[in-house]
């Protein structure tokens, strides 16, 4: 009664103390101080964002979880700026590659250093691990986020962190499932109908009258793209987790089924896994845990369809040149073991008689123990591992066509363990209430093992006797089938982190790495970065500002390292061969004792800022610069050799990124949010090899030359001559002078079309009224060019009389004055830029919209805590001007590749 005033208090929200009143109505503000996100970048604690000096990005797992693919990094497309993700194949289980701010290398590995709560990993696991265990997916971008892992941290960090349960949380059991289709993302080609094709073939002479009659009145007119890829291909997937706590330990198990059917014949993926989280604080001063995902996969390959095939039984060739007056179906609609007209075999029938399959058992872990023997003072040792083993199996059976000799079985088996030890000492302490220290010094050691073997035998005479030892002879197989590695890592590294009364913050931190894949005098490098960071908004001069909620002002500059090469390209190897039939020894590879780290030094400027709590921007500029590249450098043949791997060159990456995140509506009911990202990328290569100013590869098609972009290289086609319908090229080194005799060495030139797209970003939109929420998610790639060689099948049609073409030779030259892209009958279309296609695009990544039912529902369950329904499309639809199947490759050619699928699945989660 003697009271005079009231706390009111409550996690998250701002504590207010007011007079004591018989009537009170008190509204809390959010405090945004202990409601930011945490941040784990590497060693150590984890940090909250708002105190990061870096550049890093934070996805969290509502974008990665429920999306009908395997493989998380495609939900990462177009979320992160800066990040470029593409996925080049629609075969169930494939991968996708990634880069942070542009190609950093020329020859070396460009590809992000992956993390798995805080162990080096593979890509790999992005596809082995079930999205629905990821908590979190960090992108550490600039060189005060990346340099503290030295090694392979020159293209950037991507961080992933499990799930886990928290203290005192009760058990919270999940249960999830969805099922859908999947068909082409959009169409193959446009090929001519049954008439158009007809017509033309025997208005050039190609088909003779009496053929021209038959197939005209047969009315067939096959439609081969629906011949060769299914429209309704299943996917399905069940998840079961459950997570939670007591007051000493924490924990996270969970177990998934998925499966992908493909759009091709033969072509599927399944995948088991399971993770158990665990984490267990027996005293003040001891913590322990072990992280644990296991997972078994099984996958069949498309045996015609895929990137290097030009196999008409393939999906993408068969459907640009299959006549379409041919008819591969059955009187009863089933599909003929032999095409008439064709006369092949049909690819479902070859693809039963040639199996393959793989399959793949990958653990993945960590175990930990953590002790704090003093108030600040953090010890932590860490265990990890990365290991696989994987089993593939090709056949052809006896019974197979042209199993004249017999079938033949292919056995390969790979097992790969890498191993990582770290430990950490971290210190964290306070200087009059105002100077805060983090000061962490550690060790880390990583040792890889690899090894590979692979048998074939030959001359098995029935089906079910198909195994290696039921043939007759076997196969000696050449060095790629038969092969094992070793590489290791010894690094020690520091950092220290100061804040001034949370308004000032520094960080500095170093490294030195040893790799045993270079030589002896040059095995050590030292990376190190420095990153300061001033938190305006806490300055007195804008503390009452209160439109502005946040502003920072950022800045950083350090070093990283590459060193993905070969394991033993500093080391001259000698190795056996057969000549005569007699065993010899031959000299292998030539060796480079001098070869040493390819090193990037990255500069980083940016600002936050943040208005009204609601309006999000972020602007960042970069400047990444590589030196001693690690290069496939060309020497004389008289050596023996066409390339050693030397450390020459240099290249520069700089750019421009921007992150827009808006709360457009915000009330009881009603959220309305957008979000975008941009990023710019200019390339520019400023060194070569002998001081060379310019190096044409021809057979990559493309140039490196000094002061430009890594470009394409190849005769530059000038079109059709309205005159004479002939085709011109331009002649290198003149003012657009053209000439109608095509000579490809000499005609080849830098093109100016970038390899790499400069421009690439998304945006979304998040709309949710009570339990129904919208989401979508787009994503772009503008100035990205690639070679489109299926089109050099599809449109060539002196070169291909006989087979289908695209309906865009219709428009051929036929009389003086014609204007159009495809020269007269006659003319052999050649390998040279009318190929090289623009493949910017613009697709809806994903859209799902679902519903969770409201609480009061479920109360009389006494079990059931939520419910939500929900509906998701991936690659709804596209927009681009290239042609080919699919503009996503990430290539500067694509032949024959599987094209990425649209999807549409429904699911329901359920939570206990």
């Amino acid at each position: 009664s003697s009271a005079k005033t009231l706390v009111i208090s409550f996690i998250g929200m701002q504590s207010q103390e007011l007079p004591i009143k018989q009537t009170m109505n008190v509204i809390l503000k959010p405090d945004t101080e202990t409601l930011e996100e945490v941040v784990v970048l590497g060693y150590g604690s984890g940090k909250k964002i708002g105190s990061i000096v870096g550049s890093v990005a934070k996805v969290n797992s509502e974008k990665l979880s429920a999306k009908p693919v395997a493989n998380a990094m495609d939900a990462l497309q177009g979320q992160v700026s800066g990040l470029q993700v593409y996925t080049s194949s629609g075969e169930p289980g494939s991968s996708s590659s990634s880069y942070i701010r542009g190609v950093g290398s020329l020859t070396a590995d460009n590809e992000p250093l992956y993390v798995l709560d805080g162990t080096p990993v593979s890509s790999s696991v992005m596809v082995m691990m079930n999205p629905n265990d990821f908590e979190s997916v960090t992108v550490l971008k600039d060189a005060s986020a990346t340099s503290i892992y030295g090694s392979r941290a020159a293209n950037g960090v991507i961080y992933i962190t499990t799930k886990r349960g928290k203290i005192g949380e009760k058990a919270v059991i999940t249960a999830s499932g969805n099922y859908g289709t999947a068909r082409l993302a959009r169409r193959v080609s446009n090929p001519m109908n049954s008439t158009e094709l007809l017509n033309y073939q025997l208005s050039h002479g190609i088909i003779k009258q009496e053929t021209y009659d038959k197939y005209i009145n047969s009315g067939i007119d096959t439609n081969w793209e629906d011949y060769f890829f299914k429209d309704d291909a299943p996917t399905y997937q069940a998840n079961l987790s459950i997570q939670g706590g007591s007051n000493k330990t924490m924990y996270y198990v969970s177990g998934s089924y998925y499966f992908q059917d493909g759009i091709t014949p033969r072509s599927e993926y399944n995948r088991y896994t399971f993770r158990s989280n665990l984490e267990s604080r027996p005293t003040d001063w001891l913590r322990f845990g072990a992280n644990f995902g296991a997972t078994y996969d099984e996958q069949q390959t498309s045996l015609f369809t895929y990137q290097g095939s030009n196999n008409l039984n393939g999906g993408i060739f068969g459907t640009i040149l299959n006549p379409t007056y041919y008819n591969p179906y059955g009187e009863d609609g089933s599909k003929l073991d032999v095409i008439p007209g064709l006369n092949r075999y049909s690819p479902y029938y070859l693809s039963d008689k040639q199996p393959s399959s793989s399959n793949t058992a990958q653990l993945d872990g960590t175990a930990f123990i953590q002790l704090n023997p003093i108030e600040g003072l953090t010890i932590r040792s860490q265990f990890g591992i990365e290991a696989y083993d994987f089993r593939q199996t090709s056949k052809r059976l006896a019974s197979h066509p042209n199993a004249t000799q017999g079938g033949y079985t292919y056995e390969a088996f790979r097992r790969n363990a890498k191993l990582t030890i770290t430990n950490t000492a971290e210190y964290n302490f306070k200087i009059k209430d105002i100077h805060d220290f983090t000061i962490l010094i550690g060790q880390e050691g990583i040792k890889n093992d690899y090894q590979r073997f692979g048998s074939e035998t030959t001359g098995q005479s029935d089906d079910r006797l198909s195994m290696l030892e039921a043939g007759t002879a076997a196969t000696l197989l050449g060095a790629d089938e038969n092969d094992l590695y070793t590489y290791q890592f010894l690094s020690f590294f520091g950092r220290i982190n100061y804040a001034l009364n949370d308004k000032y913050f520094a960080d500095f931190s170093i490294r030195n790495d040893a790799s045993s894949r270079f030589g002896k005098d040059n095995r050590n490098a030292i990376f190190m970065s420095g990153g300061l960071m001033w938190n305006m908004k806490k300055e007195s001069f804008l503390e009452d500002v209160n439109f502005l909620s946040d502003l920072k002002l950022k800045a950083s500059i350090g070093t990283t390292g590459n060193s993905s090469i070969g394991n033993y390209d500093h080391l001259a190897l000698v190795g056996t061969n057969l000549y005569n039939a007699q065993g010899g020894w031959k000299i292998n590879t030539p060796g480079n004792g001098d070869l040493g780290w390819e090193k990037q030094t990255l500069a980083n400027i940016g600002i936050e800022a943040s208005f009204w709590n609601k309006y999000r921007i972020e602007l960042t500029y970069y400047n990444k610069k590589t030196s001693n590249m690690l290069m496939d450098v060309p020497v004389p043949y008289t050596s023996g050799f066409s390339s050693i791997t030397q450390n020459v060159g240099s290249m520069t990456n700089s750019g421009v990124e921007i992150a827009v995140s808006l709360d457009l509506l915000k009330t009881k009911d009603w959220f309305v949010g957008f979000n975008m990202n941009y990023a710019y990328n200019k390339n520019k290569i400023t060194e070569l090899f002998y001081g060379y100013d310019e190096w044409a590869m021809p057979n990559y098609l493309v140039s490196y030359n000094v002061g430009e972009p890594v470009q394409y290289y190849m005769a530059e086609w000038a079109g059709v001559d309205p005159a004479d319908g002939q085709q011109m090229w331009y002649i290198p080194g003149t003012d657009g002078e053209t000439t109608k005799e095509y000579d490809e060495e000499r005609l080849q030139q830098a093109t100016g079309k970038k390899r790499y797209a400069p421009h690439n970003g998304g945006f979304g939109l998040n709309v949710s009224w009570k339990g129904l929420s919208l989401n979508a998610d787009f994503a772009w790639v503008l100035g990205k060019y690639m070679v489109n060689n299926d089109y050099y099948f599809a449109a060539n049609p002196y070169n291909f009389a006989g087979y289908n073409q695209s309906k865009d030779v219709l428009n051929e030259w036929k009389e003086p004055g014609d204007i159009t892209d495809i020269p007269a009958y006659g003319n052999v279309m050649q390998f040279d830029t009318h190929l090289l296609e623009n493949a910017s695009f613009l697709r809806l990544k994903n859209i799902s919209l679902s519903y969770t039912l409201p609480k009061n529902w479920l109360l009389p369950t006494k079990v059931i805590q939520g419910v939500r329904i929900m509906a998701t499309a991936r690659n709804l639809f596209t927009i681009t001007n290239y042609k080919g199947a699919d503009p996503e490759l990430d290539t500067n050619l694509t032949y024959g590749a599987y094209p990425n699928t649209k999807q549409f699945t429904i699911g329901a989660e359920l939570t206990f």
